[in-house]
């Protein structure tokens, strides 16, 4: 444990995060307080670790007159590296990602431009191999990215045949919930429609349309073909439905997939072994996975996630699955490293992914094994709680991506969000301005609060001078 003391700042949560992943690789407990003064042009850093003072820190610290932004971010930037710099100093320790906290690395070196790879590598202390991992996603990314003309649409169903132990999703056990699916879908097809005339009124280009979860197979068929056929007016090129839980999916579900001429599906095992699988509270097998992908494959590409350090897993577990991913031919595989956060059933039950080790050699496996079968990395991102300080990482055979996990991640692409916890965004390329109108969280919440939700939607996308939405200038 490290005990972390620091002024109060607007900061903390950052710096906190920064020191929590080195918490997850030192087995001894140590102070570690900060102080800092910036003078004229000139920032100051001062560590204590354990007691001992440590090094002083100096860093240039020219900001135009009134740029509160890049003053906010030089401070943050150097609070951090100094930190870093100190507890590797005492502890011979480093981490993967150095002393990057945020969750999109590939949006940043972007923005970064030439200065990128030396930033990163001398100033982040970001691993070589994280480096060549980034810009090779950037670079892969290039082709496809929105040239500020183009929008999304995503649309959350909340609904799951179980919860997983590992999952902190809004989402909703469909068998205790029954009732609230009608009400919920009347709710979101009133939400799809208004959307459908803001797309006509702007005259808006869809890119892609999203259909997320949750499972949304796992609501009744006739309830999906609505949803579905309520969205085939916005006529994307990519159109996307999680159909994550293979147990959800049959041929009536597989016939309007195909009738609304749905693109991308996904079928997710998390892994390929069924002890693994009951351990985690999914309630079918890795036979299934493979019968259902068989009748799938045909139609539609198909994403296949992973989970690296699920719980039980060694490192010959995790071969195995990546290793059946690449033999069934799946269009794209995601690996995600566990991370554990308020209100999964690991987390609550004690559950802690501490041997970094294995993390550590269960991604570089999965990066090995698909990239020499022909996968390129598209997409990744960083989440707190997550096994090694690791990230996750989307691969996809060439030509095969998924446009709209580019755009989510990289914040260039305005979207209409429809649903409970849904989150609506409007980008301006100009100024690089993303401005986001927030759904109710809860399924109960949103149908409850229905009115206020197109009250806000309207106020959102018409212009309404009482817009409840909050804006964010990206850096």
């Amino acid at each position: 444990m490290i005990n972390f003391i620091a002024p109060e700042n607007n900061y903390n949560n950052d710096l906190m995060e920064l020191v929590r992943a080195f918490s997850q690789r030192i087995d001894k407990d140590f102070d570690l307080s900060l102080n800092y003064e910036i003078d004229g042009i000139r920032m100051s850093v001062s560590v204590a670790v354990d007691g001992t003072k440590g090094k002083e820190y100096s860093y240039d610290f020219t900001v135009e007159a009134g740029d509160e932004l890049e003053r906010k971010r030089l401070e943050k930037r150097y609070l951090k590296e100094a930190i870093y710099n100190s507890v590797v100093d005492y502890t011979g320790i480093g981490l993967p990602y150095g002393c990057l906290t945020g969750i999109r690395p590939t949006k940043l070196f972007r923005e970064l431009g030439d200065k990128a790879r030396d930033m990163f590598e001398n100033e982040f202390s970001v691993s070589q191999k994280k480096v060549e991992l980034v810009e090779t996603i950037v670079n892969v990314q290039e082709p496809y990215r929105n040239d500020g003309d183009g929008h999304d649409v995503f649309v959350f169903i909340p609904f799951c045949p179980t919860r997983c132990a590992y999952c902190s999703f809004v989402s909703v056990a469909i068998d205790r919930q029954k009732k609230l699916i009608a009400p919920y879908v009347e709710c979101l097809l009133k939400e799809i429609e208004f959307l459908k005339e803001v797309v006509k009124e702007k005259g808006l280009k869809i890119r892609t349309v999203y259909v997320g979860g949750g499972t949304p197979t796992s609501i009744p068929v006739e309830h999906l073909d609505q949803i579905l056929g309520a969205l085939v007016d916005f006529k994307p090129f990519e159109f996307t439905v999680e159909a994550g839980r293979p147990d959800t999916i049959n041929s009536d579900v597989l016939t309007v997939l195909k009738r609304h001429g749905v693109t991308r599906i996904s079928i997710n095992p998390q892994t390929f072994n069924d002890a693994t699988l009951e351990r985690i509270g999914r309630k079918h097998t890795t036979e299934l996975v493979e019968k259902v992908y068989e009748e799938a494959k045909e139609h539609f590409d198909v994403n296949m996630d992973l989970i690296a350090m699920l719980p039980g897993e060694t490192l010959d577990d995790f071969k195995h699955s990546v290793d059946r991913a690449v033999e069934l031919g799946a269009e794209n595989v995601t690996v995600h490293t566990l991370y554990l956060k308020k209100g999964s059933q690991l987390k609550v039950g004690g559950y802690q992914s501490v041997d970094n080790k294995t993390a550590e050699e269960m991604v570089d496996y999965a990066y090995t094994t698909l990239t020499e079968a022909g996968y390129e990395p598209y997409y990744m991102y960083r989440q707190k709680y997550t096994s090694g300080n690791l990230e996750n990482v989307g691969y996809a055979k060439k030509g095969k991506l998924c446009v709209y996990n580019v755009d989510i991640m990289e914040e260039d692409t305005s979207i209409l969000a429809a649903g409970a916890a849904a989150i609506s965004k409007k980008w301006d390329m100009s100024i690089n301005l993303i401005t986001r109108n927030a759904n109710f969280k809860e399924p109960l919440e949103y149908v409850k609060h229905f009115d206020t939700v197109m009250e806000r939607q309207r106020a959102f996308w018409l212009g309404d001078d009482k817009n409840p939405s909050k804006s964010v200038k990206k850096p």
